[in-house]
């Protein structure tokens, strides 16, 4: 239905405007990951829109979305400047359309304001929600925007709520982070909290407290996570009776709910304006020492604008002292004392106490430090410097030598010479090298000589960064990296020489929550791995790995900080911590490593420390490595996947959780245990298979039409080159399509999925149940093909020969087989007509011509004497009579 229209004037339009909010289809709409491209975004879940989460540009954003979550006056919210095609991309809810756009005039134009949030109050008003700076909200054409959308949600019973950096609490936003990371469901949860409620209702119990008397029945983190969801539930609708502005949730604050016949407390409201930007009086702007000598005491201002100057670090005493002499005379001169009298009593004249007056007023306490604020001309004409200026902030960063020889200054001055007459000489090297120092440290010339595609964001401290998080695991940051490591196979075969590394870790503590190591680039199933990591308990990865301590860091992380690449911002990633986990996802500003500074500085001690301290290790530089044969100390000291993950939960749980932390002031267990027992962590309760599944990675390109896989008949199922096979399951599945999720490191199992329900596993007979990688199946599969490769190609060859022997002439093969048939026939008749001794010598003489002495035994015995009567006959051989004779 289109609303009313409304006419009204808006301030900076030079006539009216019919001003309505509809979903605009001539609107385009804004993308915005896009306009973030210098402050912090992502996305935070949300129970008041169906599809369950919200995405944020700015922190202002995210605390004013959270004041509008736990409103109990607003029933539903969206975006209202989301173009339709992100919405359809990440799949954002908006029953009110989008985008929603304001018509407003400024400047005597036509113009289209789109708010940050849009919602449904109870009743049916419309909320219009808009939050940012004061100094960016105050100007001429913001004002303009926000009094159209106040005069348009007070034509439809609504209201309008602009958050600043004023108005917006940071304790009550800590503590709705807090609450909004404990809102999860679990099995027990609402038996648990019907005996909470009646407790609570009756007496003010801090949580440790309910812990102490129904952990009895049930498990301390179960009462816990109920207690701290019942919390958060009664926050949302209005029962909460503690100031979250004002008190910081603890594990002992005491807690109080409202009965539910009780009436909603609204929290602190939003103002719907603000207040006009102050005017320059008559004072503050430069007026003449007998202006401020007459001028009365109401006329004055009460106090000097600016901050305040720290009188220990001005050196030399003589430069402290007069410093407080001029802030004295100053401070009874803005007091109401007369100017005469105060610049009497400390010795100054009139005159000097009313440039005093005027220079405190226009640059602060700054200005009376003497010779701190002085500046003379320059003697540089405003051409050169102006040119000195271009040149210095050019992109290819000249040198002070180069701007000083550069040409344009010689033509400059030769263009000077000729409009002026009197010759104008080129500036000096020293010159040039004072004004190039006086401008040096101008913001825009900083930006400009940085290098950088974008200017650097503004030092900020991590000590007060890491004093601001009020509890563990609240904020943890994330990031990738790698290593410079040799890893083969259990065979010692290479596998890589790149190890890649995620880490997970709590800023509030240091303590390392999760990481996981990869032979391949990080995809985002190792990402959520090392979420599933954190939330589980990690006993039996320390048994595993060895460790000598415990590594009692695990629980639901409130808010991930990440930077902008693609591991942590894919869509399956966002839904299953957004949408599934209930986790903020935050993403870093582009081109700032210095906002993970936490998870910077520990892959640093993690290469320095542990990954060039290990055989094989590479360095990354040659000249670092030497002559050290990295690849050989690898195989020599057997580095697997298998030992190198180990190794490095090891040198976690062992060596970087038990050091001291400077920054922090105590070793990071220690820091970890300590803020556990205070403020307690958000557990994961759910089921450990559920949770094994949920962060899987899919694979589903096998059939191309329906993109599943498909049993085959008497085979199985063939995934990567290997079949599974799973009985009694398959037989089941044979003809329907099924869905695939796996684990990289570890291939012999697949997680078969039916119509996105899990129905059970199949496994490799091939691998015989050992766990193996993607990567080492990979190294291996190489492996086996390089030698039957080498195998076939020497068969090959064999049989070549073979058909070149058979095919050299069939009359040279018919005698060789005669003389072979008549060979094998002598020797078939040797034993008929010898005697063994006869066969026993000729076998020695065949012997000795190969090579080997005859043995004496088996030598020819003399023949024997035989009488003339014992010689045998010798008969004449009868010819037989041919057909010639015939």
């Amino acid at each position: 239905m289109r609303p009313a229209p409304c006419r009204i004037v808006v301030a900076g339009c030079r006539k009216d405007l019919t001003v309505t909010g509809t979903a605009s289809a001539t609107t385009r709409g804004l993308d915005p990951f896009k306009i973030a491209g210098a402050s912090i975004s992502g996305w935070y879940p949300s129970t008041k829109t169906p599809d369950g989460r919200q995405p944020f540009t700015s922190q202002l954003e995210f605390a004013l979305g959270l004041y509008v979550e736990f409103h109990p006056l607003v029933v539903s919210y969206q975006r209202g400047d989301l173009s339709p095609t992100f919405a359809r991309a990440h799949q954002v809810a908006a029953p009110l359309g989008t985008p929603y756009a304001i018509a407003y005039a400024f400047d005597g134009k036509r113009h289209e304001y789109l708010p940050d949030y849009v919602g449904t109050l109870v009743g049916g008003g419309l909320l219009i929600a808009e939050a940012g700076r004061v100094d960016d909200k105050s100007r001429a054409r913001a004002r303009a925007k926000l009094e159209a959308a106040r005069h348009l949600a007070a034509l439809k019973g609504g209201a309008l709520w602009i958050g600043t950096d004023e108005n917006l609490s940071r304790r009550r936003q800590h503590n709705l982070v807090f609450l909004h990371a404990r809102r999860l469901e679990f099995p027990a949860c609402a038996e648990i909290t019907s005996g909470i409620a009646e407790l609570w209702q009756s007496e003010d119990l801090p949580v440790a407290e309910i812990m102490a008397r129904l952990g009895r029945h049930w498990s301390p983190a179960e009462v816990e996570a109920a207690a701290w969801k019942l919390v958060a539930d009664a926050a949302a609708r209005g029962g909460l009776a503690v100031d979250l502005a004002s008190v910081l949730l603890t594990r002992a604050t005491p807690i109080r709910l409202l009965g539910p016949e009780a009436p909603p407390l609204v929290p602190e409201a939003l103002p719907d304006h603000l207040p006009l930007p102050p005017t320059p009086g008559p004072v503050a702007a430069r007026a003449s020492d007998e202006e401020l000598e007459d001028a009365p005491l109401g006329e004055h201002p009460r106090r000097i604008p600016g901050p305040a100057v720290d009188s220990e670090g001005i050196e030399p005493p003589a430069r402290r002292a007069a410093f407080l002499r001029n802030l004295a005379v100053v401070t009874d001169i803005l007091a109401g004392a007369p100017v005469r009298e105060a610049a009497a009593r400390r010795g100054l004249g009139a005159s000097t106490a009313c440039r005093l007056v005027r220079r405190a007023l226009e640059r602060g306490e700054e200005a009376l430090v003497p010779y701190r604020s002085y500046a003379r001309p320059r003697r540089l004409r405003p051409e050169f410097q102006q040119l000195i200026r271009t040149l210095y902030t050019h992109a290819k960063r000249p040198s002070i030598t180069a701007i000083h020889e550069h040409p344009r200054l010689k033509r400059l001055a030769d263009e000077l010479t000729a409009q002026e007459g009197p010759a104008v000489s080129v500036p000096s090297y020293l010159q040039v090298y004072r004004f190039v120092a006086s401008i040096a440290h101008e913001p825009a010339v900083a930006d400009a000589r940085s290098g950088a595609a974008h200017p650097p964001r503004p030092r900020t401290s991590t000590a007060s960064y890491v004093l601001s998080i009020p509890a563990p695991a609240q904020v943890c940051q994330v990031d990738e990296h790698y290593l410079d490591i040799n890893v083969v196979a259990l065979d010692g075969t290479p596998l890589t020489g790149r190890v890649h590394a995620a880490v997970l870790v709590c800023v509030k503590t240091a303590a390392i929550l999760a990481g996981v190591l990869s032979l391949d680039v990080l995809r985002e199933e190792d990402y959520l791995r090392l979420v599933r990591q954190a939330l589980e308990p990690k006993d039996r990865l320390v048994e595993l790995a060895g460790c000598t301590h415990a590594w009692p860091c695990h629980g639901k992380p409130a808010v991930i900080f990440h930077d902008r690449g693609k591991v942590f911002t894919a869509e399956r990633a966002t839904q299953v911590l957004v949408n599934r986990l209930g986790i903020v996802s935050e993403q870093a500003p582009p081109y700032a490593p210095t906002a993970k500074g936490t998870v910077e500085a520990l892959f640093t001690w993690i290469g320095r420390k542990f990954a060039h301290r290990l055989p094989g290790t590479t360095k990354s530089d040659p000249a670092a490595r030497g002559a050290y044969d990295s690849a050989a100390g690898a195989r020599s000291a057997g580095i697997t996947l298998d030992v190198l993950e180990a190794l490095f939960y090891r040198a976690i749980v062992d060596g970087y959780l038990q050091e001291w932390d400077r920054l922090r002031g105590q070793r990071r267990i220690v820091l970890w245990e300590e803020a556990v027992a205070e403020h307690g962590v958000p557990p994961w309760l759910g089921s450990r298979d559920d949770l094994t599944l949920l962060l899987l990675k899919a694979h589903n390109a096998r059939n191309r039409p329906t993109g599943r896989y498909r049993v085959h008949t008497g085979h199985g199922i063939s995934f990567q080159g290997r079949w599974y096979v799973s009985p009694g399951l398959l037989d089941r599945l044979r003809g329907q399509e099924v869905d695939i999720y796996y684990d990289r490191r570890d291939i012999a199992v697949i997680y078969l999925f039916v119509d996105g329900v899990h129905v059970g596993e199949a496994y490799c007979a091939a691998l015989a149940g050992r766990r193996v990688s993607e990567w080492e199946a990979r190294a291996i599969e190489r492996q086996r093909s390089a030698a039957a490769r080498d195998a076939n190609a020497e068969a090959r060859r064999n049989l070549t020969a073979i058909q070149g022997d058979a095919r050299r002439g069939r009359r040279a093969q018919y005698r060789e087989t005669l003389r072979l048939e008549r060979q094998r026939q002598l020797d078939r008749q040797r034993p008929e007509i010898h005697t063994e001794q006869v066969a026993a010598v000729l076998a020695a003489l065949e012997a000795g011509q190969h090579g080997g002495e005859p043995s004496p035994a088996l030598l020819p015995l003399p023949p024997p004497v035989l009488d003339a009567a014992e010689r045998p006959v010798r008969r004449p051989a009868i010819r037989r009579r041919g057909a010639d004779d015939r």
